[in-house]
């Protein structure tokens, strides 16, 4: 079987730069809220530039603006107090013809800039030609769909003096980008990778500016991720279940890659040994790179990307035509075709079932589940309802879950039984994550209204079991079953923190020191090895990948 076809196929962020706890004197603004990121204040939304968001919805939401992302989004409940970036006049309040409704708010900066706070939840209470300095309030953040509980965040914007031209805001605002972006999508990486400049546009810093009225910038003739992994369900995790015990020596770190390489690094969800890279020089096509991080150089086997959607271990290969889905053994190419309608299904940990989503079109239209084997036989819908989505938890088991405005609820699904166990509903769920067997879930409460309930939780995967807040908060990675490793998110410290926490008994351990090892995650971008004993990630220091093992 081809190494290469291993390749896990969720990537998650990408890079920038270390974060500084000092002023920085080249860039002119700050952030436009008074406190700290956290779970009770505010978090890091979408970037700037070349999002996946923008790729996704470009014709939709970004075509005015390049088909990118024109802003940076920070997410915080309606009514947070905003402050001015910089000393400056107000030009325009409540002016829609720049759009981000349901109120807005124009400020044109000493520094020479005007800044657009957008999506606010009232008029501000400000006159054209007043002045304001830095760190000033000047509104509260709302939502664009002016309910409160759909998706409430500011949209802010860096624009030229004539309106015509939008910057990135992280080249001008002073903050720890790479600390924010610890806590933000867990699903998909940041930024849409064009296949054919493989490294262009996948980090806060390199991020073109935008001309309103502009040619779109991200039409590539081939992307990663694909649209088909976009629309399937995510795989469940297939690491170890019970990792070999740390030993109390610091860990080391080491650089593993080609220099400047690569963005979404991925180990093989079976050999711990190995990772894959996607790279490639502009102006031609990126290919997949098998790297042996023992040896610390490719092993030789490479293949064009993008990778194929995968089952959970890597063995079969899935894809679709529209109605039908191919799914292709890679041992003996051996491949059939099972009617899923417009979905793309996902396989069970075992290869034996296939599970997809059926959307409907309109308001409030109801998403319907499908179960079948992996050859189609026994096709039956379980449930359906609005809102709807599903991951395999374990090979006959399903996580089901529901949002409804704010709330999400969180069901199991057995399929030997055609039984659900309700674990739970919470308000402002984010970053659903699935442990290694399926055993547990972790997830963030956001905003909540006893600020002391906000924070990460875990919870068994079981009739009557109870969440669990945990002591910590910041950006995590499931080492085992019953483990995780974890960066705190402290925004004034100049460097990160790898630690690893035992959900079981509480056990908190440092592995690296940050006065001797000093380092970055970029954005967020890391992953775990299949045994659970190294953490792979793209260091701000140089973008390049770097391995942190015991």
């Amino acid at each position: 079987m081809p190494r290469f076809a291993l390749a896990c196929i969720l990537l998650l962020l990408c890079g920038l730069s270390l974060p500084a706890s000092a002023q920085d004197a080249n860039k002119p603004f700050a952030l436009p809220v008074a406190g700290p990121p956290g779970p009770n204040t505010w978090l890091f939304g979408q970037a700037y530039g070349n999002t996946t968001g923008a790729y996704l919805r470009g014709d939709e939401w970004y075509r005015a603006g390049q088909r990118l992302h024109f802003g940076i989004d920070l997410s915080m409940a309606c009514g947070t107090t905003l402050v001015s970036i910089g000393d400056g006049e107000i030009v325009a309040v409540d002016d829609l013809s720049f759009g981000s409704a349901p109120h807005n708010l124009l400020i044109r900066h000493d520094a020479g800039y005007v800044s657009l706070y957008g999506h606010l939840l009232e008029r501000p209470p400000l006159t054209v030609g007043q002045r304001v300095v830095r760190g000033q309030d000047v509104g509260l953040s709302g939502d664009p769909d002016l309910t409160c509980d759909s998706r409430p965040h500011l949209h802010l914007e860096i624009r030229s003096l004539d309106y015509r031209t939008t910057y990135n805001p992280a080249a001008l605002i002073d903050a720890p980008w790479d600390t924010l972006a610890l806590i933000g999508p867990f699903s998909y990486p940041l930024f849409q990778q064009d296949l054919d400049n493989a490294r262009r546009w996948m980090t806060h810093a390199d991020q073109p500016d935008v001309a309103f009225g502009g040619v779109p910038l991200n039409n590539y003739a081939a992307t990663y991720p694909t649209v088909e992994m976009y629309i399937s369900p995510a795989n469940p995790p297939v690491g170890t279940v019970e990792a070999a015990p740390i030993g109390d020596e610091p860990w080391a770190l080491r650089r593993v890659a080609f220099d400047g390489c690569c963005p979404g690094a991925r180990w093989s969800p079976t050999d711990p040994d190995l990772l894959y890279l996607i790279d490639g020089a502009p102006g031609q096509r990126a290919a997949i790179y098998e790297w042996d991080v023992v040896l610390g150089a490719p092993t030789g086997m490479a293949t064009t990307a993008p990778p194929p959607l995968t089952s959970p271990d890597g063995t079969l290969t899935v894809s679709s035509n529209g109605t039908l889905t191919t799914i292709r053994r890679l041992a003996d190419g051996a491949e059939w075709q099972v009617d899923t309608g417009n979905a793309i299904p996902a396989l069970s940990p075992d290869n034996a079932l296939l599970m997809w989503q059926q959307n409907e079109t309109g308001d409030d239209a109801p998403t319907t589940l499908w179960i079948s084997g992996v050859d189609g036989a026994n096709a039956a819908p379980i449930a359906s309802a609005p809102g709807l989505n599903a991951r395999w938890l374990d090979a006959t088991r399903l996580l089901v879950w529901q949002r409804m405005d704010a709330t999400t609820a969180l069901y199991i699904y057995d399929t030997t039984r055609g039984e659900t166990v309700t674990l739970g509903a919470w308000e402002w769920l984010r970053g659903l994550s699935l442990a290694p067997g399926g055993g547990r879930l972790m997830f963030y409460l956001f905003h909540q209204p006893d600020p002391a309930a906000s924070g990460i939780y875990t919870i068994e995967t079981r009739a009557g079991a109870q969440a669990e807040h945990l002591p910590w908060f910041g950006g995590w990675r499931w080492r085992d079953a019953d483990s995780v490793f974890y960066v705190p998110q402290e925004v004034d410290q100049p460097s990160h923190q790898l630690r690893v926490y035992d959900l079981a008994s509480g056990d908190d351990i440092a592995l690296t020191d940050p006065a001797t090892q000093p380092f970055a995650i970029a954005e967020g971008d890391w992953s775990v090895s299949a045994d659970g004993m190294r953490a792979a990630f793209w260091n701000a220091l140089d973008h390049t990948v770097w391995v942190a093992e015991g």
